[in-house]
């Protein structure tokens, strides 16, 4: 087997939003098409821009792709950093990711995506509010690749 090339290395800032039902909330996402992996279900966030903490991050792209609005300062600290890979269909290619991830008690509410870059709007095929148990249940693609287990020890499931 030959050595895959690196294609690149990303850090993003997520928040992970859960409701007074104890719900989830997720975006199905796919990546960049070239990339050719299936979609895979994460909580809202993106890519750190040059000079941004985490923090500022999170909370950009929590109104990017919620339309919530949230002083950074309610984060805390971070519930979960994991990092991994992903490996492209291709068979050579695959890029490493660090995320940070917060956590945000909210209501229940329905998204705003009128912020959602063009970007977002070819990649998020659906968002939805999870129970914890069904999204164990699902068999769903899930990112970070350790969020399953991460949310069975969180949530005692």
């Amino acid at each position: 087997m030959s050595d895959k090339r690196h294609m690149k290395h990303r850090e993003t800032a997520r928040v992970m939003l859960v409701d007074e039902q104890n719900r989830i909330f997720l975006l199905k996402t796919h990546f960049d098409p070239e990339v050719g992996l299936p979609p895979r279900w994460l909580t809202p966030g993106g890519g750190i821009d040059q000079g941004e903490t985490t923090l500022q991050t999170a909370v950009r792209e929590l109104l990017e792709e919620t339309g919530l609005s949230i002083d950074p300062a309610v984060l805390g600290e971070p519930v979960l950093v994991a990092s991994g890979r992903w490996d492209w269909t291709d068979g050579e290619s695959y890029h490493t990711y660090k995320d940070t991830i917060y956590e945000y008690s909210v209501q229940n509410f329905e998204p705003d995506t009128s912020g959602f870059t063009q970007d977002e709007h070819r990649d998020v095929l659906e968002y939805r509010w999870w129970t914890i148990e069904e999204l164990l249940a699902s068999g769903e693609a899930l990112a970070p690749h350790d969020l399953r287990e991460w949310l069975r020890v969180r949530f005692g499931a």
